[in-house]
């Protein structure tokens, strides 16, 4: 009989071993860490959508201000002619108070400010030489200017939006608005996630990390730094370079090292300006994740040939008395062992498969918010920002300015009314914060049927309103209440178009301590087969390519969380009504 002890040493066969022993844990884990940096990649490029799609908004929101300014006849008549400056600052003061900005004032052809809407404060704008800003020789040259730097009177950064101010085809001036991006800092430092924005010469603009603001990343040469400090960007900064190094692993991805942090980095430019976004995703995860993987392959392929060795040593044994005994172990052995291979297997295809299952539906949650929900609720308020800009530019022309201040403030409380529906992704899902706010029902239905005014001027309906003469006080959220009325019009309308003499009647009643709203209209109404369930997601009336079938589910669930009720039925002869039923405030209802 010969053992295990006695049998030659086989070099191939070790070196063979050795190779599976250590190349396949190899492979796999690199396997593992392409596919989980193809996820990392996917994950990254949603989020620096979502943040790219932020800042992008931010930059929008305020275009229009500079332009604005420059139409003012007021404006062009104090820079070509002169007089007192302080009716001007009155006015850029009343808009910057309106438009959310963080300041805005006029340079005249010298490059001194002759207005400013901070012309009461202590470090005001006035009489300040700012020719150099290249924001001002831009306009000078016709154009509209963008420029980000940092303030050279109070040091606080900002974007800076400039436009030429004309008289009869001459520029007599430049009107400037300066936006403050803090506040979108501070919520990039409070999300947890990391990411910087960088101008053209490689500058850190804005980042979640404070540590790394208006430091280069690649080091600046003496030419460009001459410029820089020329224009005065960054006064009292000494931009030093971030010590980081960037290369390219397995062929796509960039891995971006700061010190001993190393993250996989993701960049997008930013349209219109000559900015780029990056997102840095920490590379910790992943090297666990490769790490973990291939220390168990490791560990389960050495279980493997070590139990391979000792069942080659037990089959060399089997003609000892003890034959019998270790082959009845072996079957032990291999039958606990394939229990543990099977469980293994069934654990991991279990973890696999509710792992797809979360990133799918987190997938589908953020696609469902962000393409259909915010994009159905922004309809009604940009349309109403078009009629209400019309408005002002026929103001304006008109040199109407006692009643631009209205409109504007109109506007303003849009653009109030689109950030709250931009700033809250989940609000399908999640409560209103407002909830608890008391407010006249009476004042929402005007407010939704004002929103709706040109939209039923353009579609000839006759709207009929009757509501009471004394306040009907609730307990909710006014904004989402207005767009649930306001998604009513919509539908009445829409199921107007094909109706003679389109009609739309509202009617606001109390019934027993309830607040009742009715809207119906003269149009066919609602089908038999879709009145059960017209109020569940993604079922509609409308034609193809019209509706989603989001709305009426979406107002639903507005109703419901104020503690109502919320009913459609058929109208004889003809046409649909909807009735939403509100509590009233309990001040209401002890008066």
């Amino acid at each position: 009989m010969r053992g295990f002890n006695e049998t030659k040493f086989n070099a191939p066969a070790f070196m063979l071993v050795l190779l599976i022993l250590l190349g396949i844990p190899f492979l796999i884990g690199l396997l593992v860490q392409y596919n989980y940096i193809q996820d990392l990649e996917r994950v990254s490029d949603e989020r620096l959508t979502l943040y790219e799609m932020t800042l992008e908004s931010e930059l929008q929101k305020y275009e229009y201000l500079p332009y604005l300014i420059s139409e003012n006849g007021m404006v062009s008549e104090f820079l070509a002619k002169g007089g007192d400056a302080l009716p001007i600052n009155r006015f850029l003061y009343r808009v910057n108070n309106i438009a959310g900005s963080s300041v805005v004032y006029i340079i005249g052809t010298d490059g001194i400010v002759s207005a400013a809407s901070n012309w009461d404060k202590p470090n005001n704008f006035i009489d300040l030489d700012l020719s150099f800003r290249p924001y001002f020789k831009d306009a000078m040259r016709g154009k509209e200017g963008q420029f980000f730097g940092v303030g050279i009177t109070v040091g606080e950064p900002g974007f800076y939006i400039s436009h030429p101010i004309r008289d009869k085809g001459d520029i007599i001036g430049v009107a400037v608005a300066k936006i403050a991006l803090s506040p979108l800092e501070r919520i990039w430092r409070e999300g947890g996630e990391t990411l910087f924005v960088s101008d053209s010469n490689g500058v850190i603009v804005l980042t979640s990390r404070p540590s790394w603001k208006y430091k280069t990343l690649t080091p600046l040469d003496t030419v460009m730094l001459k410029k820089i400090h020329d224009q005065e960007q960054y006064p009292g900064f000494q931009l030093q370079h971030l010590p980081s190094h960037t290369r390219t692993r397995l062929g796509f991805v960039e891995e971006f090292t700061i010190g001993k942090e190393r993250f996989l980095k993701r960049t997008r430019g930013i349209p219109g300006t000559d900015w780029g976004i990056s997102y840095l995703t920490p590379q910790g995860p992943l090297w666990e994740r490769t790490l973990g993987v291939s220390l168990t392959t490791f560990v389960l392929l050495g279980l493997a040939i070590l139990t391979r060795l000792f069942l080659r040593e037990r089959r060399l044994q089997r003609l000892s008395r003890r034959q019998a005994i270790e082959a009845d172990h072996i079957r032990d052995i291999n039958h606990q062992l394939a229990q543990e291979v099977e469980e293994r297997k069934r654990t991991e295809h279990e973890l696999r498969a509710a792992q797809e299952e979360l990133v799918q539906a987190g997938k589908l949650a953020a696609l469902g918010e962000m393409a259909t929900a915010i994009a159905h609720e922004l309809n009604q308020p940009i349309a109403a920002a078009k009629t209400y800009i019309a408005s002002c530019q026929l103001m304006l022309k008109r040199n109407k300015l006692d009643e631009l201040a209205p409109t504007l403030d109109k506007v303003s409380d849009l653009g109030d009314r689109m950030a709250k529906v931009t700033g809250s992704l989940k609000s399908f899902a999640r409560r209103s914060s407002d909830k608890n706010l008391e407010f006249d029902l009476r004042q929402a239905i005007k407010e939704a049927v004002s929103l709706m005014k040109h939209q039923f001027h353009v579609e000839n309906c006759d709207l009929k309103l009757s509501m009471p003469g004394q306040p009907v006080l609730i307990i909710g959220d006014r904004m989402r209440l207005e767009q649930v009325l306001i998604n009513l019009f919509r539908n009445a309308l829409d199921a107007l178009h094909e109706t003679d003499a389109p009609q739309i009647n509202v009617k606001l009643s109390l019934e027993n301590g309830q607040a009742l709203v009715r809207v119906w209209d003269n149009g066919p109404g609602v089908p038999e087969e879709i009145g059960n369930k017209i109020f569940e997601p993604f079922v509609t009336t409308k034609k193809e390519g019209i509706g989603v079938g989001l709305g009426l589910s979406i107002s639903y669930k507005i109703v419901k969380d104020m503690g109502g009720h919320f009913r459609v039925a058929n109208r004889a002869p003809s046409g649909a009504e909807f009735s939403v039923q509100i509590p009233l405030s309990t001040k209401q209802q002890e008066g």
